[in-house]
């Protein structure tokens, strides 16, 4: 296949995972039908089952890239890797995280929200897979700074602790509540609630294991 071949191959399969993204985030999967996605990306139905193997296929792609929207899984690899000192890959982190958050009017955080309150046949795999491999190296980083291993029984939990207040702000970000008390918080400088979020982790951290950080 020549190198053109595949570029226009490629941009298709992104106007269809795009389109899709869309109209998935405004009416939900069950509700957006292969005719509509292929209408909306400009493409022949088929272009579907070409690139994505079908439906399924294609839902997969997109849940796969709304959470690579926010978490990457390379990007981790690299940080985990870094030489920055563990305390700073924490709080670099949350600040790639929460300047992904805080652009608001993507389709990502919806279709993400979505999946997690509908609870399809799709979550099990994809949480599986996508979500377990980045929350391992998520813990990487907590062992870093921690000095605990992997098997220590609190590791879960501190992981929980950290994540949480950035998927209250997705959900705060991709609801269209009105006047919610959460909307303010998307106004603050990324780089201000990285530093709030990683200060709290931290000192979390310090409290459940105080013989290991200083």
């Amino acid at each position: 296949m020549s190198c053109n071949r595949r570029s226009d191959g490629d941009a298709t399969k992104a106007k269809i995972l795009d389109a899709a993204g869309n109209l998935i985030a405004l009416h939900g999967f069950a509700q957006t039908s292969n005719k509509a996605i292929a209408q909306a990306a400009e493409v022949d139905l088929a272009a579907i089952n070409y690139h994505f193997n079908g439906r399924d296929g294609l839902y997969k792609a997109v849940l796969i890239e709304a959470h690579a929207h926010y978490i990457d899984e390379q990007y981790l690899i690299d940080l985990v890797e870094s030489a920055l000192i563990p305390e700073e890959k924490l709080q670099q982190f949350f600040k790639t995280l929460i300047e992904k958050i805080c652009d608001t009017g993507q389709w990502h955080s919806k279709v993400f929200i979505r999946e997690l309150l509908s609870s399809s046949i799709h979550l099990q795999d994809f949480m599986q897979h996508e979500v377990a491999r980045k929350l391992q190296l998520i813990q990487n980083i907590i062992c870093q700074i921690s000095g605990i291993d992997e098997q220590h029984p609190m590791l879960l939990p501190m992981t929980l602790s950290i994540v949480a207040p950035c998927m209250m702000l997705i959900i705060a970000t991709s609801t269209n509540i009105p006047h919610s008390p959460l909307l303010p918080i998307i106004h603050l400088p990324p780089e201000q609630l990285a530093r709030h979020f990683s200060q709290f982790a931290l000192a979390g951290l310090q409290a459940n294991f105080p013989n290991h950080i200083k």
